[in-house]
């Protein structure tokens, strides 16, 4: 599997190892309202876009420090992945990003991205 993120400000590329955790959510934006005498009233708003954590592994700590320096960019990204192409879209990150030394092998290095996909 080849996963690639890209940033869209032209400051590099970063192939993990493997993404070994991806979650997402869409939030409703709906509203309903209650309404006096009983029933409901709704207001339809499309979802906000996908958003969500991923969990990036690499095999060398250069290339973690690399990823980490990557996703610390004033830039929006480009996810794209040739095995599960419905996870690729362009994000920008949303939170912290967190560099981990694995626990139990003390030989890969873990970066976790908290992300918010935007709309091009």
């Amino acid at each position: 599997m080849a996963s690639y993120i890209t940033a869209n400000n032209g400051a590099g590329t970063t192939a993990p190892t493997v993404i070994d955790g991806y979650s997402t959510e869409r939030e409703s934006r709906n509203v309903v309202h209650d309404l006096i005498g009983g029933g409901i009233a709704t207001t339809l708003i499309l979802p906000r876009p996908r958003s969500g954590e991923l969990v990036l592994h690499y095999a060398a700590e250069v290339q973690a420090w690399g990823a980490l320096a990557l996703l610390s960019n004033e830039s929006a990204y480009v996810l794209t992945d040739s095995e599960r192409p419905g996870v690729g879209m362009v994000f920008v990150v949303n939170g912290n990003v967190q560099l981990a030394l694995d626990d139990d092998t003390r030989e890969t290095w873990t970066v976790t991205v908290p992300y918010q996909e935007i709309n091009t």
